[in-house]
Order: structure tokens, then C-alpha cells, then sequence
């Protein structure tokens, strides 16, 4: 890059580049990250922060560059256009046929608590978070509403951390030993998936963890605070030498809850090394330790309930106490190599144990218990030719992926382990062969085509013998397939179209629940399918504006659907719904009116219903698919200053939703708002940084999260009102 001398016009390539320079002192800190998201009319709320606001417009020294940008003197270093990968290679996002979204480091950390990845994604058109704060049941993710029939972790979307898969073969993913504060960047895709990664009906979300500093060694811990008992302690220690670099990192979170009967306490460990013996290869090993003795379940309430006292917990749910204890491991290795100049080999291998112990408020069964161990690996390579001299990339690769579940299950005796009810060996085979290609037909026109055939294999030995033996095996096997083009209208004008069929296999837990009382897998569970086809825009204005615009139709057959038997409260069964309808829009505009702000919003429109499907003699064809809202609009204003001021304000409005199948309960629509303020600085060899975050700022009363299908209408979990969060943090370098 040629020296940047004051006044001088740099050109940066790629529509999805922005840069953001902030001078801490005589060193200048480079920070890359995309544009907030918040509607006009906040604006003004925000400016009316007096003292805030001030220091923000005294102090302005902030400089974003997308195309091209003036640089004043002291100018900052220009960082290079970041490719995303979740399609499986490095690539623009305007080259891809579907909507990816990136979400940078100082979105995901500066000035939040760290706590679930919600903090940060809930911005996003598509996604819809709830159960923020009950970490009993873990943070629940839908895009494009699949996901949204989960009563814990995550289903229908593909989880990648550091490229090594978190959601196991049968489609499951838990999200809480994935800790926010050491990720560096997160890529979204948007819409069905499956031809790249298999169970991703709703999309993929890969995770991209902090490498080491480029320094030898570099401390950085962290404290928070906050009401309702939350206290979190991280130290990051992290460098390089030579030809590795290491990022340590250990974090302890322990949090009373808002309501009663929802404490939690866990400490996680992650270590990542990176390797490189020579510059056509590299190697990244990960491993990581999470350790959860508490996290109790205060389980949902009535709406008379919520109204009466929205702090208590089902009686049952004290009563039985209960929660759920976790220990999970996980050690991850990736060899990238470069066999010639435009063929790249990547070769993994991951391995995951999970020990979980859950107690559920009811006595038969209701405590649960599984020790899982699961490995798994794959192999990719990556083409780059050029047949009749049109540039062209294919991919080829194969994932491999095992699941075994040592299954128990104990009577629960008002929280005593009582009388064994089930004993049975789980387990899940998955291999998925897939080959995509991807080829420049004109220099206006990309075209993009996949192809997966995945096939899971489930298998249950019965050690249970007393009711006699329910061993027996289960194969769903699908091919999915992808069509994608993307017309470039301008350089920064972009038209994409896809049409793709997926497929969502149930969970082993899902299949495991068996209605009719016994062990064994509930044989009436298929996979659901899907057929979507999408159209979309991806565009930018100069420096000043950014948009996109996504139309969608989903068409699927055997919706997986929750639903609870009134002799098992807070259990979930599950059943194939006949056939279903996904119409929706999402769209998102980031706006910079001035220098030192950043405004965006994003709003979804959700049309999902049944459009046949009878269940126990009722028939609720036509009627709203429970769990996702039809309105959803999210904003952000963001402000920083040369001096280190920053400050945050960030609101979602949420429309009404119904929570079971007949559409005859709903939870009602609400706004949430919060605030973030802090100031970054150098005191000697240290640089700190303290902020002071407002929750729920409006204190409005709604729930935050809703259980589909629940019985005796039991739907809601309501969210903290008004509360206060702070904390600092220092970074020093001991050997610079």
C-alpha cells in the first residue's frame, strides 16, 4: 500500500468495505465494522443526552470510508475488503446469490455485557431472538422462522465456530458454550442451506473467534456489573511468535436472575493456536472447557400470572427444582494447504463431549440425564479454473459426522432422583457428500449451482428392558439442491435470484420424546422438506448508504411442531404438520448523515401459516405458524468520538404473535430499548475502557421468551424490567 500522506484520495474496492479510523493517541487504532441500524425519529432521542452528546460532537475525529474518502491529516491505515466464507469459500457477499449479513467485533463487545449472542444479532432482518435470560433453556434462534418450534438451543441452522461444526448431526445446536466476548466476527447467510452444510433449513451462522494480538504478549481483563445479581470476570491473554499466534481466554458468569428460581453460574475456557510452517499452509487447533453447576429453570406462566407478578416462578418448576447442570469439552483441528495456485485443500476433525443432567417439573421421567460423545470431520477442496476462459470456482468436499448418547432417565421425586424409568444408547450417523460450482458467465452475471445428498442414520439399544425391548433404527436420507444467480446492474448495484430445496430432520431428543409413554423413537416422525425461491437487491449509495431488500417464498411439507400433554408439563412432544407457507420481505438500510454517527433499520415481514394440517381431529389449516411475529422492526444509532466516547441506543418493536396451533393464544406486541454509553482512553502503558449500559429502558413490561404449544396456558416467560449494567476493562502489552 503506498504511504498515506494527509489529503490524499484512497480508493477501496468492494461495496461492503467500511473503515472506521479512531486516534487513542499518538498510536492510531484501526476498527472495520458494518453500520448500526436505527429509524429517523430516535435520533432526536438520543442527541437529547446532553452531557453524552457533547463530549460525542466536541471531540469528533471519526472517519468511515466505504468507495473512497479524503483523508485528513494523521490519516488512518485502510484495511482490505473482508471476504465471508459461510458459502463455503472466500467470497464477496455481493457475489453471493442470498442475503449474508457480517457483524464485527465492536458490534458483538464494546459496551455490552457479553451474555448471549443476541445482543448483537438482534438488529438483523430474518433472525428472531427470544429466551435471552433463561439460560436453563438456552438462547433460541429462528431465521426465516425456522428454529422458532425449539423449547431450547437451536434448530434449523447451521452453528460454525473457528469453520468446526457446533451443531451436532442430528441438527441440534446449544449456544451456551459459545461465550460473546471473544468473537471477533460473525457471517449470517440468510435462507435455506442445506446443499452446503445439510440440517440448515433457515440458514447458517459462522462464528469467527479472536486470533492472537500482534504482539508477543497482550492482557486484557474484564469485569461487569450489573442488577439482579450479575457479576462476569474474562481475562484475554494472547501474541505471537515467529510463525504462531495464541488466544487464551477464561470468563466466570454468575447471575441471581429477575425472576425467582433463575440463577446461574458457569466458567468457560477456550484456547485457539494458529500455525503456519510455510506460506502454502496453516494449521488452527481450538479446544475449549464449559462448566455449568446452576442454571435454574423458573419455567412459564398464565397471562393472569405475568400480570399478577411477573417476577414469580411455576410452583412447579421450585417444587421439582428445576434446571439443568452441563459440562462440554471440545477440541477442533483445521489443515489449510494450497496445493497448486488455484487449488486449496482443507481438511478438519473436531470432537465434542457433552455431560448433561436436567431435572423437569414432573415425577415420571423428569429427570434426565445423557453422556454424548461426539466426533466428526471433513475434507474440502476449492478449484479456481477457467474453462473457456470464464472464470470459475468448484467446490467438493464431504462431511462425516457421529452422535452417541448414553441416555438415562429417573423418576423426579418434588427434586430427589428416583426409581430408573429409562436406560438407552443413542446413536447418529450422518454423511453428506456435496460438490457446488460457481462460474462468471459474463462480467455481469454470476451463476451459482449445489448439490447434497445427506443421509442420517438413527440407532437405539434399549437397556431398559422392564417394559421390553424398544431398541430399533430410523434412516432419513435427502438430496437438496441449489440454483443461484446474481446480475451486477452497477459496481455497486446488485440483483440476485435462488431457488433451493432443504430438508430438517428431527433431533434424537425430538424423536426420543415418544408420545404414547414408552422408549424407543416415536416411529409417526418424518423429516420436514422444503422448496424456497427468493429474489433480492444488494446496493450502495457512495459513502452515505447501504440497503438490501429480500422477497422470499418457502413452501414445506411435514412441519416439525411442538405440542405438551397435560400429565407432562414443560415436555415437549413433537409431530408432522401437513403442509406449510413461508411469504416474507426483509429489509435493511444503513444510513451515515453525519461523521461521527451511524443510523440503520431493519424490518421483517413474516406471513407463515398451515396450509393443511389436521391434528387429533382439529383441523388448522390457514392459521398463523406460532412463534413469529408478523411485524418486526429494529434500529440502532451509534456515535463514537476521536477521544474515545461512545454511546449506543438500540430499540425493537415487535408485533403481536400467536403461541399455539388453534391461533387462540397470543403474546402481545411490545417495544425494548437499551442504551450503552463509555469512554476508551490510554493511562500510561494501559489502555481502558468503562461503559454504563440501561436495559429495557422505557421498562416495558413483555415477555421474553414464549413456549409454543404449552399446556394449561402456561406460554410466557417475562423479560427484566429497567436495569443497569457496567463494567472496565484494561489491555496492556507488556513486551511492546
Amino acid at each position: 500500500m503506498d504511504e498515506l500522506l494527509p489529503g490524499k484520495r484512497i480508493e477501496v474496492e468492494g461495496d461492503e468495505t467500511l473503515v472506521v479510523g479512531i486516534r487513542w493517541n499518538e498510536n492510531h487504532c484501526l476498527i472495520h465494522f458494518p453500520l448500526y441500524r436505527h429509524p429517523g425519529l430516535l435520533i432526536r432521542f438520543i442527541f437529547s443526552i446532553g452531557l453524552f452528546c457533547h463530549c460525542i460532537i466536541a471531540d469528533i475525529d471519526f472517519v468511515f470510508a466505504a468507495d473512497s474518502y479524503v483523508l485528513p491529516e494523521n490519516a488512518y491505515e485502510i484495511l482490505s475488503p473482508i471476504p465471508v466464507t459461510a458459502a463455503r469459500s472466500r467470497k464477496k457477499s455481493s457475489d453471493i446469490p442470498a442475503q449474508v449479513d457480517q457483524v464485527r467485533k465492536m458490534d458483538i463487545q464494546q459496551g455490552r455485557p457479553t451474555l448471549t449472542l443476541d445482543e448483537s444479532l438482534k438488529s438483523l432482518p430474518g433472525l428472531f431472538l427470544q429466551n435471552q435470560s433463561n439460560f436453563a433453556q438456552d438462547l433460541r434462534i429462528s431465521i426465516r422462522g425456522f428454529g422458532a418450534r425449539s423449547p431450547f438451543g437451536v434448530r434449523g441452522v447451521k452453528v460454525l465456530v473457528d469453520g468446526i461444526p457446533y451443531t451436532m448431526p442430528d441438527g441440534q445446536t446449544q449456544l451456551d458454550s459459545i461465550d460473546p466476548a471473544i468473537i471477533d466476527s460473525m457471517e449470517i447467510m440468510r435462507g435455506p442451506s442445506s446443499s452446503l452444510y445439510g440440517n440448515a433449513s433457515g440458514g447458517v451462522i459462522a462464528i469467527e473467534t479472536e486470533d492472537g494480538a500482534e504482539t508477543p504478549v497482550e492482557l486484557s481483563p474484564r469485569f461487569t456489573v450489573g442488577q439482579f445479581g450479575l457479576k462476569k470476570y474474562r481475562l484475554k491473554a494472547g501474541g505471537q511468535s515467529d510463525s504462531l499466534t495464541y488466544s487464551l481466554f477464561v470468563s466466570h458468569l454468575q447471575l441471581d436472575g429477575f425472576r425467582e428460581h433463575s440463577a446461574t453460574e458457569n466458567t468457560f475456557f477456550r484456547a485457539k493456536f494458529r500455525f503456519y510452517p510455510n506460506a502454502e499452509s496453516d494449521w488452527t487447533f481450538t479446544v475449549s472447557h464449559f462448566n455449568s453447576p446452576l442454571a435454574e429453570d423458573p419455567g412459564a406462566l398464565t397471562q393472569s400470572q405475568v400480570t399478577a407478578n411477573p417476577e414469580q416462578a411455576n410452583t412447579s418448576n421450585i417444587l421439582f427444582s428445576a434446571g439443568e447442570q452441563v459440562s462440554e469439552q471440545n477440541l477442533g483441528a483445521i489443515y489449510r494447504r494450497d496445493l497448486t495456485s488455484n487449488l486449496e485443500l482443507v481438511v478438519s476433525a473436531h470432537f465434542n463431549h457433552r455431560k448433561f443432567s436436567n431435572k423437569l417439573p414432573f415425577t415420571n421421567g423428569g429427570i434426565v440425564e445423557f453422556d454424548r460423545l461426539a466426533p466428526g470431520g471433513g475434507i474440502k477442496t476449492v478449484w479456481d479454473t477457467q474453462p473457456l476462459q470464464l472464470p470459475n470456482r468448484l467446490i467438493v468436499g464431504v462431511d462425516y459426522f457421529y452422535q452417541r448418547d448414553d441416555r438415562k432417565r429417573f423418576d423426579n421425586n418434588q427434586s430427589i432422583k428416583g426409581s430408573q424409568t429409562l436406560d438407552q444408547i443413542e446413536n447418529v450417523f450422518n454423511l453428506g457428500p456435496y460438490v457446488r460450482n460457481e462460474i462468471q458467465l459474463l462480467p455481469w452475471l454470476d451463476l451459482a449451482a449445489g448439490l447434497r445428498y445427506d443421509r442420517v442414520h438413527f440407532k437405539l439399544d434399549d437397556a431398559f428392558l422392564t417394559d421390553g425391548d424398544q431398541s430399533g433404527s430410523k434412516t432419513l436420507s435427502e438430496v437438496s439442491g441449489s440454483v443461484g444467480a446474481v446480475v451486477h446492474l452497477q459496481e455497486s448495484l446488485h440483483l440476485y435470484s435462488n431457488v433451493a430445496t432443504v430438508f430438517e430432520s428431527p433431533t434424537t431428543t425430538e424423536l426420543t420424546v415418544n408420545p404414547s409413554g414408552g422408549p424407543g423413537f416415536n416411529p409417526d416422525l418424518d423429516s420436514q422438506t422444503s422448496l424456497s425461491y427468493e429474489i433480492g437487491i444488494k446496493g450502495s449509495r457512495k459513502n452515505i448508504l447501504k440497503y438490501d431488500l429480500a422477497l422470499f417464498l418457502i413452501e414445506s411439507e411435514d412441519e416439525l411442531i411442538p405440542f405438551e400433554l397435560p400429565g407432562s408439563p414443560g415436555r415437549n412432544f413433537f409431530r408432522n404438520a401437513g403442509e406449510s407457507e413461508r411469504k416474507g420481505v426483509e429489509a435493511k438500510v444503513q444510513l451515515q448523515p453525519v461523521d461521527y454517527a451511524r443510523v440503520s433499520l431493519s424490518y421483517t415481514y413474516s406471513d407463515f401459516k398451515f396450509t393443511e394440517f389436521v391434528a387429533s381431529g382439529v383441523d388448522f389449516s390457514g392459521n398463523a405458524i406460532p412463534g413469529i411475529p408478523k411485524h418486526r422492526i429494529a434500529g440502532t444509532l451509534d456515535m463514537k468520538s476521536e477521544h474515545g466516547w461512545f454511546g449506543r441506543f438500540e430499540f425493537q418493536n415487535v408485533s403481536d404473535f400467536y403461541v399455539n396451533n388453534a391461533n387462540t393464544a397470543e403474546n402481545s406486541s411490545y417495544t425494548s430499548t437499551s442504551l450503552s454509553l463509555g469512554k476508551e482512553g490510554q493511562a500510561g502503558p494501559f489502555q481502558w475502557s468503562a461503559f454504563l449500559g440501561l436495559n429495557n429502558l422505557m421498562d416495558e413490561n413483555y415477555n421474553a421468551n414464549t413456549r409454543i404449544n404449552a399446556s394449561n396456558g402456561r406460554f410466557f416467560e417475562p423479560a427484566a424490567p429497567f436495569n443497569v449494567f457496567g463494567g472496565v476493562s484494561l489491555t496492556v502489552r507488556p513486551f511492546s
